[in-house]
């Protein structure tokens, strides 16, 4: 492999990776101001993506696509995607809403950053440990002395280790931090496992006919958690709840017909984004029907959020003894800044 970073993992050396990402995000805000972020006017929303377009943002491109936004007398501005992290762009006030995730925040919180939940995008997470179906990889313990092929994020590690230790091992592999190159390395044997959202890469690889074999990580000890959330600073919600809650209304409607229409949402996606973004329509159509499910709860709704879920898994974070305060003190009693979560559409 070439111009990675391989390192033995060891207690806390996420933290390096952790401030290395925190400040290439600071950095990258430069580029967001200067392309616009957050407005004055109170009825407009800029939303921050995690990524480029894909199908865990569909419900906003469905509600974008049909004018829903419109309608509620609400301007919703898509900021240029970067590699800037989205919860540090939203806690500096470049975009009132960012997609994030439920570690990411929890990493946030402990870094001291203000910021809160407002809905759940997927109700669980996909994302699981892949590896090529023909390796000699049957179970997370044969993980140990292999190489994972990574991102760079503070929970990589603690989240793969326990797992590995679950299953009877030790927990001792190597990374290669390879960012969205990681599942390339994979697929061409250049790194043993990695990381995927079986709602996307999954179907790509299999698209591609590739095939894999992978592993829950709530089937090793880990707690589910809602897979994608949406983040917003508490300013935001304390100050601007009225059009907060009229944003995330029509957005709850865009999720809800991707969740009962997926073949239809994954068409509207495609033309509203342009073909150009999504060669591979196929891809989305496959993903949109495989989050369905997960797009909304038991009851059919989008959005709301689980206090024990989100316990659960906090108080497992907090058990690692990998969250570690702005003074460099681990906290192992609770996470900073109060309530991670609040349910605005109830």
């Amino acid at each position: 492999m070439r111009n990675i970073t391989v390192s033995k993992t060891a207690p806390h050396s996420w933290f390096t990776r952790s401030f290395s990402l925190l400040i290439f995000g600071l950095i990258s805000l430069a580029f967001i101001s200067a392309c616009g972020g957050s407005d004055s006017d109170d009825s407009t929303i800029s939303v921050q993506l995690d990524w480029t377009p894909n199908t865990n943002h569909v419900g906003i491109y469905i509600a974008l696509a049909n004018g829903w936004y419109e309608e509620e007398g609400i301007n919703v501005e898509i900021v240029p995607y970067s590699d800037a992290n989205p919860d540090v762009v939203v806690a500096n006030g470049l975009a009132d809403i960012g997609i994030s995730f439920p570690p990411n925040l929890i990493f946030s919180r402990a870094a001291g950053l203000d910021l809160i939940s407002v809905a759940a995008v997927l109700q669980s997470n996909p994302t699981e440990l892949a590896v090529l179906a023909s390796s000699d990889i049957l179970r997370p313990r044969d993980f140990d002395g292999r190489t994972y092929a990574g991102f760079g994020l503070p929970f990589e590690e603690s989240r793969i280790r326990a797992v590995i230790r679950a299953d009877g091992g030790q927990g001792e592999f190597e990374i290669a931090i390879l960012s969205t190159f990681a599942y390339e390395a994979l697929f061409n044997e250049r790194a043993d496992f990695t990381e995927i959202f079986t709602t996307w890469e999954g179907i790509e690889a299999e698209l591609r006919g590739i095939e894999l074999r992978t592993f829950r990580f709530d089937d090793f000890g880990v707690p589910d958690f809602p897979g994608v959330i949406l983040i917003a600073q508490q300013s935001t919600v304390s100050e601007r709840s009225d059009v907060l809650r009229r944003f995330l209304e029509v957005t709850r409607r865009g999720y809800e017909f991707a969740a009962n229409q997926p073949e239809e949402a994954a068409r509207i996606f495609i033309e509203y984004v342009g073909e150009d973004v999504f060669p591979e329509a196929e891809l989305v159509r496959l993903s949109n029907i495989m989050l369905a499910d997960i797009f909304v709860d038991a009851d059919g709704s989008w959005g709301l959020q689980d206090a024990s879920v989100w316990d659960a898994y906090a108080d497992w974070m907090l058990a690692q003894g990998i969250l570690v305060s702005t003074d460099n003190e681990v906290i192992s009693d609770e996470v900073p800044g109060g309530p991670l979560f609040t349910n605005l559409l109830e």
